[in-house]
């Protein structure tokens, strides 16, 4: 055991067999007080290991250990191992550089209820966990505190034997000096060619040594051999209670089918049965229905008879009752012809009056009727645009009410179209020119008032549509 004043406690933290973490023992105790969580461990079960180190970075006490993290990534609440005294009593390891460590483990507990909380290293050449150890601790990623002082002696209750390599490679030693004789220079000096070069007690701490390295290889292999065995009973029963999973679900199965088999064999009878029950259900629907057609057949030949009757006596009443209907209609039309005649005769008459009285109105003639008011000094006078009030005398009464438009356009000394083209003008004063074939310019321009003023194409023109003639080009000079 090394003094606490030149040793440190970390913890290693493996994953798939490689390190992933490294923390010293006080970060691990915050971690088990809830104080801090592991937020890349919550939810899996860890495997790690609780080292102890010396001054010069080198291993002398390991525990292989497991915890558990929730999902939150805090350390299980009930795990509870005492790793230092597992540290402090553990059998014997490897060397890792510092003589044997101190190993517990779960082959190698000294605490046998605590060996379900351990796990054992893996001694195979390529994922050696001593190896991986050794050389996360030479790293110093911890920044563990060295000295160079010589470390101070170790107490050991017995002989100190040397270690088997358990898998890790052996460090090459360095060549035992030569034993030179006392007292003089001579390589011969003390030589007994009788003596075999061995004394007693050379040969008895050379058997020793033998028997001590003999002994810690049984160790290791009994060590290996333990592993092994643990191994394959974990083996063992995982694989014994996936087979009997399997055995339960193929048991269960078996059950299910059976019971399936029962109920579709049940369901089976059930339906032959219901089938025999329904054939004969049948069966006398049938015989049922046979009869029913027999007794249908025969009743069916009266019920037609009788029908037929009925319906000859109702369509015999129909065609009675329809004649009289279309006779009573015949009737009315007659009369409302009769009426008809009587007032086509009155308005024959009616017609023949009025022709009479046109007759004697055409003798006594309108026109002495229109002279008579003219001798009274009556005159007939019109307005029109451009012409103004036109009295029309009685001999011209004929023409102006023949073609208003004309007569006036004759008072205006204008034609007709020119006088109906000038109307359009005064009533609406709009440039005409046309822009396109349906659209024109509609420009507002001045009215001409009088008829013979106006001329078609200059004076229904804006001022950008109007002609341009050779007298607008002409400029006046004044000496």
């Amino acid at each position: 055991m090394r003094d606490s004043a030149y040793s440190n406690e970390a913890i290693v933290f493996f994953e798939d067999g490689d390190v992933s973490k490294e923390m010293t023992y006080s970060e691990f105790e915050a971690i088990l007080d809830g104080v801090v969580g592991m937020d890349d461990f919550a939810g899996d079960t860890i495997k790690a290991a609780f080292v102890v180190v010396n001054s010069k970075l080198k291993v002398s006490a390991a525990v292989l250990f497991k915890i558990g993290f929730d999902r939150q990534g805090y350390a299980d609440r009930s795990w509870n191992l005492p790793l230092r005294h597992l540290a402090d009593n553990a059998g014997s390891g490897p060397d890792m550089g510092a003589g044997a460590i101190r190993l517990a483990c779960k082959s190698q507990c000294p605490v046998a209820w605590h060996s379900s909380a351990l796990w054992d290293p893996d001694m195979s050449p390529k994922s050696n966990t001593f190896v991986r150890i050794r050389d996360a601790i030479a790293a110093n990623k911890l920044c563990l505190p060295t000295y160079s002082d010589p470390e101070p002696p170790i107490v050991q209750t017995q002989v100190q034997k040397t270690p088997p390599n358990w898998g890790m490679p052996s460090a090459p030693r360095a060549p035992a000096p030569p034993q030179w004789g006392q007292g003089g220079d001579s390589i011969d000096y003390g030589w007994d060619g009788d003596d075999s070069g061995l004394t007693d007690s050379q040969l008895a701490a050379l058997e020793q040594e033998h028997r001590n390295k003999i002994a810690a290889l049984i160790k290791q292999q009994r060590l290996h051999i333990q592993t092994l065995k643990n191994e394959a009973q974990q083996t063992l029963q995982t694989t014994r209670v996936s087979l009997e999973k399997e055995l339960e679900l193929s048991r269960q199965e078996v059950a299910r089918l059976r019971s399936e088999h029962e109920s579709l064999h049940a369901q089976n009878i059930a339906l032959r049965e219901q089938n025999e029950a329904q054939r004969k259900q049948m069966e006398t629907i049938k015989r049922t229905r046979e009869l029913e057609m027999q007794s249908a057949q025969q009743s069916e030949k009266a019920e037609v008879e009788a029908l037929r009757k009925q319906y000859e006596q109702q369509l015999q009443q129909r065609i009675q009752e329809e004649t009289a209907k279309l006779k009573e209609d015949i009737e009315l039309r007659n009369m409302e012809l009769m009426y008809r005649h009587d007032v086509a005769k009155q308005l024959r008459e009616e017609l023949t009056q009025l022709r009479k009285d046109k007759i004697r109105l055409v003798h006594e003639g309108g026109d002495k009727f229109l002279e008579r008011l003219e001798a009274l000094g009556v005159s007939f006078i019109a307005f029109h645009p451009g012409a103004g009030h036109v009295s029309i005398l009685l001999s011209e009464m004929p023409s102006y009410m023949e073609n208003p438009i004309a007569y006036a356009a004759n008072k205006c000394l204008v034609s007709e179209e020119h006088y109906r083209t000038w109307l359009d003008h005064y009533q609406k004063p709009e440039c005409q020119a046309p822009l396109t074939n349906e659209k024109k310019c509609g420009c507002r321009i001045g009215r001409v008032d009088v008829p013979s003023q106006f001329i078609v194409g200059d004076s229904d023109r804006c001022e950008k549509h109007k002609p341009r003639s050779y007298g607008d080009n002409v400029v006046t000079f004044r000496g």
